[in-house]
């Protein structure tokens, strides 16, 4: 799992962070000012990439936050179960389990293939790799 340390006020909107070891995506944020002897505030409003639970907390802006690392790559499907799919890295050649998406179009992309082998075969993986779990993002079929 690779994560780094950056400002939390240097990250915007669309950006990723970890908050309670989950990777999420920053849907907002907004800054206070500071008062007479406290320190100026960033509010941030968070959806959880994996579980798509909304968080917000408020912290100070100079303080130090983890950002995950995403390595994106392409994978053959070799295939697929009822609770997960195997797929094969095309680069390193590593096969791995991952879980089936949340988004409806990819679901019903998969069951597609699912039904059809042949088509399988020749279908590719877009996937994320963030905080060691694995995320499919888009499939290609051609």
């Amino acid at each position: 799992m690779s994560i780094r340390r950056t400002e939390i006020q240097k990250l915007k909107t669309g950006h990723y962070m970890m908050v309670d070891d989950e990777p999420c995506i920053i849907k907002a944020t907004e800054r206070s000012k500071s008062g007479k002897h406290g320190h100026a505030k960033v509010r941030v409003v968070c959806i959880g990439v994996f579980d798509n639970n909304k968080r917000s907390l408020t912290v100070p802006s100079g303080h130090m936050i983890d950002v995950p690392e995403i390595l994106k790559g392409t994978a053959q499907i070799s295939f697929i179960e009822d609770t997960s799919i195997n797929i094969m890295d095309l680069e390193s050649y590593e096969s791995m389990d991952v879980n089936w998406p949340a988004d409806e179009d990819l679901v019903s992309k998969l069951k597609g293939l699912q039904a059809d082998p042949g088509k399988m075969s020749l279908a590719q993986i877009e996937y994320w790799k963030l905080a060691g779990k694995t995320l499919v993002t888009r499939i290609i079929i051609n």
